[in-house]
């Protein structure tokens, strides 16, 4: 049953497995757009209090601001949680599915919203299509085994487009879509990372570079002293050093550094 039809956004209401089904029909131009169809779809689920919801992204190709993935998380997601109406998996996970559409990078701007700074608490799962959606809301998703799946995996260059890039072609099993595109994300920001801090990360000694390789991997000031033959308070000073030059106040925060050393 159609229950919206807004500018960009389609949704229907499956009540026998009280699912909502959301299509992008085409993608907001900008940021206030994209916000106003969301701000529609939370009064919806507000009404409709649905145990299931699917995401359909084929045609959305907007990149959400880093200020609106917040203010989804904050003013949509939030409050969805909060209320209760989403059940969850057997393996934990809520139920609520995004299927994926071409534009790959849209889609992980989207997974974005749900990442390790999320206050919303929502877990959900992503799919290469429709139909897997599907079978995993209405449990019948079989997970096969990942090293049978690796075996399957299948990477081809196909040349280079008009503009001059390279142009490659990834076969995966579907069932393992999911991993495999929360390993795309992991790349993608790494080397956003690295961008944008790859000027304060040289800024450091080569000796700073070795403290602060072995304060990533769990060492304290003692053991390190031990390992680089100096004093405990020369490795104090290097890594008060270390912290100033990486605008860092927390160890958690020099933990980010880990992919220089990959």
């Amino acid at each position: 049953m159609e229950v919206y039809n807004g500018p960009h956004l389609f949704i229907k209401h499956e009540q026998a497995s009280s699912r909502l089904i959301c299509t992008w029909k085409s993608s907001p131009l900008n940021d206030l757009a994209y916000r106003k169809e969301l701000t529609e779809h939370l009064h919806i689920v507000e009404n409709i209090k649905p145990s299931q919801i699917m995401w359909l992204l084929e045609n959305l190709t907007f990149k959400l601001s880093d200020v609106t993935k917040k203010w989804v998380d904050e003013n949509i997601s939030k409050p969805i949680f909060k209320s209760g109406f989403i059940a969850k998996n057997q393996d934990g996970f809520d139920q609520v599915a995004f299927v994926v559409g071409l534009d790959v990078l849209s889609y992980i701007e989207t997974m974005g919203i749900f990442n390790e700074n999320s206050t919303s608490g929502f877990n959900p799962k992503y799919f290469a299509n429709e139909t897997e959606a599907r079978n995993w809301l209405n449990e019948k998703f079989v997970t096969k085994d990942t090293k049978e799946e690796n075996q399957n995996l299948e990477i081809t260059f196909k040349g280079t487009d008009d503009s001059g890039k390279a142009v490659f072609e990834l076969r995966e099993q579907a069932t393992n879509f999911d991993g495999t595109i929360n390993s795309f994300k992991t790349i993608l920001e790494q080397n956003r990372f690295i961008r944008n801090n790859i000027e304060k990360y040289s800024s450091l000694s080569p000796r700073e570079k070795e403290v602060l390789k072995f304060i990533i991997k769990g060492h304290t000031n003692n053991q390190i002293s031990e390992k680089m033959h100096v004093s405990h308070h020369t490795i104090r000073t290097h890594r008060n050093r270390i912290w100033n030059k990486l605008e860092i106040k927390h160890f958690r925060d020099c933990l980010k550094y880990k992919c220089f050393f990959n």
